[in-house]
């Protein structure tokens, strides 16, 4: 069955689900732990360490890559789906699943879709995004299954063990890598990951200066859009991703012209 039509069906999906994260990353724990000795998490600083940093950033860019492309089913196998979407949610803390079903629950609806700025700067944007996309979701949920005490008791549940399985993922990777890599490798890679979807929603949505109106944009106008689309496979085409969401590499879409959508809207009202 569909996640989202689970989210309808099944009031215990959010709670199972975290409670089934929460359980696999306390084993991943005690099997990298059980991998090295005492010895291994001394941080010793050595300056070769501080190359971990540009390739924790580049990891951080496939795990959105990852992520996002195992949600729509981009990898030709189910299993590679499955597996890649798995790898980056415990990368990215918070798991596949709970990652699926906030993306684009309101994909293209003006008063509800998550990714637009809707009017804040860019930083107000990236401290907000995550939250405000948990908080529509939940607040989807209360609409769905109602305003009862059971709703109230299993969301509050669901919030305590999704907050136990975030910190279960964060600690594996410190037990798995060590201190030094953890902070020089994985690090990077979370505040990259996380700036670079912040980035992407909110430069990759520009409102019409006339309606306001926000329509998903390609972005491959500078040096930092090309490398970029270079390395993460053409994320920064987001219009043409919301046009066939499936595409592993969205640049690799034909179109007639590589304006963002606004930009074409504005020339025809000319």
């Amino acid at each position: 069955m569909p996640l989202m039509k689970r989210f309808y069906t099944d009031r215990y999906l959010h709670i199972r689900s975290f409670s089934g994260s929460l359980l696999a990353a306390i084993f991943l724990c005690l099997a990298a732990y059980a991998m090295h000795s005492p010895a291994f998490y001394r941080f010793d600083f050595s300056a070769w360490m501080l190359l971990l940093v540009p390739l924790g950033i580049y990891m951080g860019g496939i795990s959105a890559v990852f992520i996002h492309n195992a949600t729509h089913g981009s990898f030709k196998q189910r299993w590679m789906n499955e597996a890649s979407g798995q790898l980056a949610g415990l990368h990215q803390l918070w798991g596949y699943t709970g990652w699926k079903l906030i993306h684009h629950h309101y994909s293209d609806n003006e008063a509800m879709d998550t990714h637009p700025p809707k009017g804040m700067s860019f930083w107000q944007f990236t401290r907000r995004m995550f939250v405000y996309s948990a908080a529509c979701i939940s607040k989807r949920y209360r609409e769905h299954w109602g305003e009862t005490r059971q709703t109230q008791r299993l969301q509050k549940a669901t919030l305590g063990i999704f907050l136990a399985m975030a910190a279960a993922n964060l600690l594996f990777w410190y037990l798995l890598l060590g201190p030094a890599a953890f902070v020089f490798f994985y690090v990077p890679s979370y505040i990259a990951n996380h700036l670079l979807f912040a980035h992407i929603n909110y430069f990759a949505h520009p409102a019409d200066e006339t309606s306001g109106d926000t329509t998903a944009a390609n972005l491959d106008n500078n040096g930092y859009y090309k490398l970029a689309n270079a390395l993460w496979c053409g994320i920064y085409y987001h219009g043409n991703h919301h046009r066939r969401p499936a595409l592993f590499n969205p640049k690799h879409m034909p179109v007639s012209r590589q304006q963002p959508p606004v930009v074409e809207k504005m020339k025809l009202a000319a």
